[in-house]
């Protein structure tokens, strides 16, 4: 489980999500352009180490 909490998908993840939420309680004054770049930048990120991930599980 501590291997799992402490990947770099879901650090990555984490950070996302708690830069949306700050956004929307803390006011950031990030307009809706921006977060909708930052959330695109970790799908993007989270998908495409999933895939090398995958890649690497099938190569063994």
């Amino acid at each position: 489980m501590k291997k799992k909490l402490s990947s770099r998908k879901f650090l990555v993840t984490v950070a996302g999500v708690i830069t949306v939420i700050a956004n929307n309680y803390f006011d950031l004054k990030l307009d809706n352009d921006s977060v909708f770049a930052i959330v695109s930048l970790v799908a993007a990120y989270v998908l495409g180490q999933s895939h090398v991930d995958a890649k690497k599980g099938v190569d063994k």
